[in-house]
């Protein structure tokens, strides 16, 4: 089983990339007030580049599919999918049972994890990873977090300010390659609005805290558009 080193460099490279790519957590406490005009918005960081990848069911994911849903995308090995990259562990506790246990208000909710190997490859065979996820996630349902083959490249090649997610290095990340550490929340417009860590308990909760953050956009959204239509 793959595990890393932790030393004092770690955070350099990922602090660039959370500043960049990540809005300050004040947001948060802001969304929560209860006054209407307080409501702050997730900035968009990027377009989605056009990606396309074979989920476990055999049927294509693209931007064109993920339309109209909230999507999160993490990656996943092979050779150590419990805790190199992402905790599985803690995203399956905080985010994904949740869900899971709630698909009346998080329907539109889609997990979606590409599976590599343990220096970032696609890898084509799913049933061994899928055989693991059935035997360690309660209720496991591909529906609601599907693994899926292609080049993480094709999601992770983003820029913003100078930074590119696929290209930073550190040493003392997984296989030394930041992006297979890294959430992303893709809106329902195919926009990237958040990059987050997923080994950390915290930030974990913090990613799961920005997703409620975005949905209340669209429900407000949704009340000033039926508004509208009552008023003409």
């Amino acid at each position: 089983m793959e595990k890393k080193k932790k030393k004092g460099g770690f955070w350099k490279p990922l602090l660039v990339i959370f500043v960049v790519f990540g809005p300050a957590a004040f947001l948060i406490m802001i969304s929560m007030g209860k006054c209407e005009h307080n409501f702050q918005e997730l900035p968009v960081y990027a377009e989605m580049p056009a990606y396309e990848f074979v989920g476990a069911d055999g049927k294509v994911i693209n931007n064109k599919t993920q339309e109209g849903k909230i999507t999160l995308f993490t990656t996943l090995q092979t050779s150590c999918p419990q805790h190199c990259a992402i905790d599985i562990f803690k995203f399956n506790l905080q985010i994904y049972q949740d869900y899971r246990k709630s698909q009346k208000r998080y329907g539109h909710v889609e997990i979606i994890s590409i599976v590599t190997d343990k220096e970032g490859n696609p890898v084509e065979n799913l049933d061994e990873i899928l055989f693991t996820m059935n035997d360690m996630i309660e209720g496991y349902d591909s529906t609601i977090w599907n693994l899926a083959t292609g080049d993480p490249r094709q999601i992770y090649d983003i820029e913003n300010n100078g930074v590119n997610l696929y290209s930073t290095t550190a040493e003392d990340t997984y296989a030394g390659k930041s992006y297979l550490e890294t959430m992303l929340i893709v809106d329902k417009q195919n926009q990237l609005r958040l990059v987050r860590r997923g080994n950390q308990e915290g930030l974990i909760r913090d990613f799961k805290q920005h997703v409620s953050l975005l949905d209340k956009q669209y429900a407000r959204e949704k009340r000033s558009e039926n508004a509208t239509k009552e008023e003409q």
